[in-house]
């Protein structure tokens, strides 16, 4: 008999960062096939950061069963009354946002921030909202620092950095890997430990269609939990040449360090359950700073019982 397939819409090109690829790991080393499921990937035409961009409406559509994203997506559908949406099995697990300068700098903290230039160079909606509620954390108000809307152009925006004229980049590692694998920057912190543990990212379906292929998302489910625990038991090297054919634009010392730092800041989730406390936590976040009016409930948008054993 054959196995059922799924589609998964990977979302435009941007959406093709390292800290997604638990399901390459799944797909190259067999393990949705092992768990009983085909995944076939497909990707979208255009990004965007809300439901009405990126790999979102293809879920809606019908024209994919699932998705990744971040949940504060279907966290914000809920409050305006949108299609139903549910995170099913989680992926990141952290931000995976960083500080990086022209110079390491070993005793950095975020005090330091204070009088200096940060150039927000993805404009990313979650990674924007929650650095500004950490400096919030941190006491700095939004005169103690100038935050600078990244120009659209990475590679500019790095070598302002470089050349000091501005004293930080923030983005994502993925984004900033190639820069500090050539030298051109250095990492100075991870936002990870300092944001606490947020369900970043996670798989995304509508409920209706999670219900009708249940076998199938346990499947699926197994196979990523899987990919999961092998991410964190292997090398950053090892990683790096299994995953490499799914970037084949991207230079393998930057995905090596990449992938270090994602390993070394816990982004890569311990398993598929999306914790009841860290969704709250990463509520109560965008609450916080603006994006959301109400706390996120967690019953309605995570569907756990493909994690904890119940059908």
């Amino acid at each position: 008999m054959n196995n059922p397939l799924l589609v998964m819409n990977q979302g435009d090109a941007s959406e093709a960062r390292v800290y997604y690829c638990a399901h390459f790991v799944a797909e190259s080393l067999g393990f949705f096939a092992r768990e009983g499921v085909n995944v076939e990937f497909t990707t979208a035409q255009s990004g965007g950061h809300t439901i009405q961009g990126g790999q979102v409406p293809a879920v809606l559509a019908g024209e994919a069963d699932l998705t990744i994203g971040g949940p504060m997506v279907i966290m914000k559908n809920h409050q305006d009354n949108g299609p139903a949406l549910v995170c099913f099995c989680a992926a990141v697990a952290g931000n995976p946002w960083y500080l990086a300068a022209a110079n390491p700098q070993p005793a950095f903290s975020i005090a330091a921030l204070r009088g200096k230039k940060v150039v927000d160079v993805g404009n990313v909606g979650t990674a924007s909202l929650c650095f500004r509620w950490l400096l919030e954390q941190h006491h700095l108000a939004e005169d103690d620092i100038t935050l600078i809307a990244g120009s659209g152009d990475i590679q500019q925006d790095f070598a302002a950095v470089a050349a000091g004229e501005i004293d930080y980049a923030l983005h994502s590692l993925h984004a900033l890997a190639p820069a500090v694998a050539s030298g051109e920057l250095a990492l100075v912190q991870s936002l990870s430990p300092l944001t606490g543990a947020v369900p970043w990212s996670a798989y995304i379906a509508r409920p209706e269609v999670v219900a009708a292929h249940r076998p199938a998302f346990q499947a699926f489910t197994r196979a990523i939990g899987l990919a999961l625990a092998w991410l964190h038991e292997n090398s950053a090297e090892k990683v790096s040449a299994l995953i490499a054919p799914f970037y084949p634009d991207y230079p393998l010392p930057a995905l090596i360090e990449a992938v270090r730092g994602y390993q070394q800041s816990r982004i890569f989730a311990d398993s598929t359950q999306i914790s009841k406390q860290d969704f709250g936590h990463f509520s109560d976040i965008l609450q916080q700073a603006g994006w959301l009016a109400q706390p996120a409930p967690y019953d309605a948008l995570v569907d756990s019982r493909l994690t904890d054993g119940r059908e």
